[in-house]
């Protein structure tokens, strides 16, 4: 012991505890997951949206992973990514998360991948210097419950972790989310009718409890007894402060002493700041005043539970106007598969229909008919509420008149949707911006085409601190008018982000339209950068002084009374979003797979108007989007590219040299000034 204790300390050890060192390193180090990302967008890391799916987990989830253990490059590395990026779902998720690697060349799980519906797929093979092509699993079985989802022909990484994440939100439903709810902590459902409306004579107001508390018993039941109900009935004097707090609607009448009273009515549901108020209220008739929505308030509690408990799924598609079509595959057919991976558009006519209450999102799309007092006031009002409202409106409309062999005619598209963006601080201008950096058509017969109306907007003309546009690359715009939002700039109440604006090289068109490139022509001068897209957000101010039918500001005759619900500005914070075009909605540049920068864009969009801004980041993490300018020319293209190849290499190896020839110099220095006549230095002349 003595002598290995001795040896140990020995120099003649060293070598070998070195090799022993490294080997416990290696053992470690193969036991121990640790990586850095140092990547822009993070594209090798899990984002902090899908690190809270998985660890809040309320029952077990598993995933069943189908890649082929022999796939050629560039697929092996596709399935090195997923394999890390579940490792990091695994530490970031508790037991709930469990992951289990198949191997599909043995029959077993071969059999069990074709049970699960899982598809192979062709890739290409370089094989003893010969090309050639094999069929392999690429896929996930992701189970929760007793739900199963397949994630099949995973040839990329790009886009990954988006689809992964969405998959397991769908999966997990409203009871999931309650279940979430910690510490006793309860929805609250209350019910405010003053005492003075059973008085009146309306019908249904005195059943009105009866129903609220049988829908409150049947829903409760389904959601764990995570509801809490109460009835309450204001004074007064509480009315007013109930109308100003959650937009309740609000009865003015005359009791029998002959002086005016005001009472409230309205059902809440609330969890911490966010609540929603159901669609009870009282409305005239020919039959005489009553509640309406009294005999769909269970249903109504349900709708309201999705919005507050959980993400929102439906988003409501304004139709009526001639506005794009989501079934026409030449308009926006696309769009509606992108939105329906994550949520669910719901047509809505607004001449019979209400919005929803528990939707939090519209969608105005390519409207060209103008809209009635009543429509436009549900849409402000649904705004006044908290809700989030996208308008994608041309400038111009093609006239349709001209012949087959004529030239497009183009006549401006004024609408009375303008009275509501005026009032919250957005004007359109009619005409159609053009843009020196546009995307480019090389056509055989004619050369290069500029696209002049397709402005090609690079990271400089798109909002860096937001994160619907902060990872994006370059976004194409198509026919797109240009916004003024000075007005909204000046409201101390709204936030404005101007999203995409045309480069300093554009110009506009406002009159004979001409969208044909060899007739363009573009100005010496004038040349100034458009908004294109634009984001409010923040509190609005109505566009309507009261309702357009029942608030006339007249006073209740002896023996009526009078109903107010308007609101003259918002409840709750809202968002709007304006593109001055639709066509980015369509087919010309949406692609079905949304792997098109415009689709992203679009789909960002839609996530940030409804709560998911952890979606926008994570969805762009692809590594395709950190490009270059587009509108780099060809030989510093190739300069740019030979650079990344070679030019690290030669940087570094360059360093190192410069750095050994001043080591040696210092070397040669010292020695000069402290030891000149050492005789062991052969100088040159003793060559």
């Amino acid at each position: 012991m003595k002598k290995f204790i001795n040896w140990v300390k020995s120099p003649s050890s060293d070598f070998a505890l070195f090799i022993i060192f490294l080997v416990l390193l290696n053992i470690v180090s193969y036991n121990t997951f640790l990586r850095f990302d140092l990547t822009k967008p993070k594209s090798y890391s899990l984002s902090n949206a899908s690190r809270q799916l998985v660890r809040t987990l309320e029952e077990p989830l598993s995933i069943r992973v189908f890649f082929d253990s022999s796939l050629p490059s560039p697929y092996s590395s596709t399935a090195q990514y997923v394999e890390d990026l579940l490792e990091e779902y695994s530490g970031a998720a508790g037991r709930n998360f469990n992951v289990y690697y198949m191997d599909p060349s043995k029959e077993r799980d071969s059999s069990l991948a074709r049970d699960y519906g899982l598809r192979q797929i062709q890739i290409q093979e370089i094989k003893n210097n010969e090309v050639g092509f094999k069929q392999a699993y690429m896929g996930l079985v992701i189970s929760y419950g007793d739900k199963i989802e397949l994630m099949d022909g995973i040839t990329s990484p790009e886009g990954f972790e988006y689809k992964l994440t969405s998959k397991i939100s769908k999966m997990i439903n409203t009871v999931d989310s309650l279940a979430g709810l910690r510490d006793g902590k309860k929805i609250s459902m209350t019910l405010y009718m003053s005492s003075s409306l059973s008085g009146l004579g309306i019908s249904g107001i005195k059943e009105l409890e009866d129903y609220a508390r049988s829908a409150y018993e049947g829903v409760n039941r389904q959601n764990s007894g995570k509801i809490a109900f109460e009835v309450v009935h204001p004074s007064a004097d509480e009315a007013e402060s109930l109308y100003e707090r959650y937009g309740l609607q609000t009865i003015q009448y005359v009791n029998n002493a002959g002086e005016r009273e005001l009472a409230v009515l309205g059902i809440v549901l609330e969890l911490d700041d966010k609540f929603t108020v159901l669609p009870v209220h009282i409305q005239n008739s020919i039959f005489g005043y009553a509640v309406s929505g009294i005999d769909t308030i269970a249903d109504s509690v349900n709708e309201s539970l999705q919005a507050l408990v959980s993400k929102p799924r439906q988003i409501g598609y304004i139709t009526g106007h001639n506005e794009l079509d989501l079934t026409n595959e030449q308009q926006s057919a696309n769009f509606d598969r992108l939105v329906s991976e994550m949520y669910e558009f719901v047509e809505l006519d607004l001449t019979s229909e209400e919005i929803p209450s528990g939707m939090t999102s519209i969608v105005i799309n390519g409207s060209q008919l103008d809209f009635s007092e009543e429509e436009l006031y549900k849409i402000d009002q649904f705004i006044m509420k908290g809700g989030n409202a996208l308008f994608f409106i041309d400038s111009f409309l093609e006239d349709g008149t001209a012949g087959y062999y004529q030239t497009a005619q183009y006549v401006p598209n004024e609408l009375n949707i303008d009275r509501l963006l005026n009032k919250y601080g957005v004007k359109r201008n009619y005409d159609i911006v053009m843009d020196k950096n546009c995307v480019v058509n090389n056509q055989t017969q004619y050369g290069r085409l500029n696209m002049y109306w397709v402005p090609s907007l690079q990271k400089e003309q798109l909002a860096k601190n937001n994160p619907i546009t902060s990872n994006l690359g370059y976004v194409y715009m198509l026919q797109c008018g240009s916004l003024d939002v000075e007005d909204a700039r000046s409201n101390k109440n709204l936030d404005v982000t101007v999203l995409a604006e045309s480069s300093d090289e554009s110009w506009t068109q406002t009159e004979n339209i001409v969208l044909n490139p060899m007739m363009i022509t573009p100005p010496a001068d004038g040349l100034q950068s458009y908004n294109l897209a634009v984001m409010l957000e923040g509190e609005f101010d109505s566009a309507f002084e009261g309702a357009p039918a029942s608030d006339d500001g007249s006073q209740p005759a002896d023996g009526e009374f009078q109903t107010t619900s308007h609101l003259a500005s918002s409840r709750l914070p809202g968002k709007i979003f304006v593109a001055g075009t639709s066509y980015i909605t369509t087919y010309q540049v949406i692609d079905e797979n949304g792997q098109m920068p415009v689709a992203m864009f679009i789909m960002n969009v839609i996530d940030y108007m409804n709560g998911n801004e952890e979606l926008c980041t994570m969805r762009t993490k692809g590594l395709s989007l950190n490009t270059f300018n587009r509108n780099v020319n060809g030989p510093l293209a190739v300069i740019f590219k030979y650079f990344n190849e070679f030019g690290l290499v030669v940087i570094v190896a360059a360093a190192g040299f410069i750095v050994w020839r001043k080591r040696a110099a210092h070397k040669k220095q010292i020695a000069r000034i402290y030891n000149p006549n050492d005789t062991r230095t052969i100088t040159k002349q003793d060559r």
